[in-house]
């Protein structure tokens, strides 16, 4: 069932992208928005007015999050949002990078054992201000118990290799540093949620450049699409995050 769910997620993608091909898009700034992504995008317009950027994707992001899920749907998204690329049964988990059984999730209803990984909030649940940011998949990730647990709440520093805890913060690893800024930027503009309890904006921006939009992101992006409504910008083009807040630009995918 869900191999055939994410297939499933993926013509509905396709579908709902490309309703209306005559329209295009004009976003500003000479940005040349995928086919895939036109529809999504056609109602929205960046200048170089930092601000104004800000608050259009702000809008354009709540706009379209249509479906505010409760926390126990997560299971019906989150692990073909987290499969495997090259194993579909499994799921790749946050920071340890495992692969992993599916069913092996924990939850009071699952009769599967072992039950080995939970759902980590990248921003950490206890830190949210915003009762539906608890929910939003986007920065919801599958990661083995331990380590979401070693983990707990702290903020997110810099650092090289693999994860690990620095001081009193947390290096989520080469691997998934710029998915963790990504989905920082993503709170932040769809709630507000604000960077400096998790981090700075400076280290976010610069993960953002370091670690380019991986396949697994944008499979994670798809699937909380067509579960959600809205999608990451910061996935879909990581030089929104330089249109809004400056820095060294990042990679623009967009041209």
């Amino acid at each position: 069932m869900k191999k055939i769910f994410l297939l499933l997620i993926s013509i509905a993608f396709i579908s709902c992208s490309n309703n209306d091909d005559s329209q295009t898009p004009d976003v500003g700034l000479g940005l040349d928005v995928p086919a895939e992504l036109e529809q999504y995008y056609t109602r929205i317009t960046f200048t170089e007015d930092k601000e104004a950027n800000y608050d259009a994707l702000r809008k354009h992001t709540v706009d379209n999050h249509e479906d505010i899920l409760s926390y126990g749907q997560r299971h019906d998204f989150l692990y073909n949002a987290d499969a495997d690329i090259a194993n579909t049964d499994n799921v790749t988990l946050m920071y340890s990078s495992e692969s992993r059984y599916w069913e092996e999730y924990t939850s009071g209803s699952n009769m599967y054992m072992p039950q080995t990984f939970n759902t980590e909030h990248v921003y950490p649940q206890s830190l949210l201000r915003m009762r539906d940011a608890v929910t939003d998949l986007h920065h919801l990730r599958s990661a083995d118990a331990t380590v979401n647990s070693n983990r707990s709440n702290l903020p997110f520093v810099d650092g090289s290799g693999t994860y690990m805890r620095i001081g009193n913060g947390w290096y989520p690893g080469d691997e998934w540093k710029g998915d963790v800024a990504r989905m920082i930027l993503y709170l932040n503009v769809r709630y507000r949620e604000k960077i400096e309890k998790v981090g700075s904006i400076d280290l976010f921006l610069k993960w953002n450049v370091e670690d380019p939009v991986s396949a697994f992101e944008e499979q994670r992006n798809n699937v909380i699409y067509a579960a959600q409504g809205n999608r990451n910008a910061f996935i879909d083009n990581p030089y929104l995050a330089t249109l809004i807040w400056g820095g060294d630009a990042a990679e623009n995918k967009w041209q």
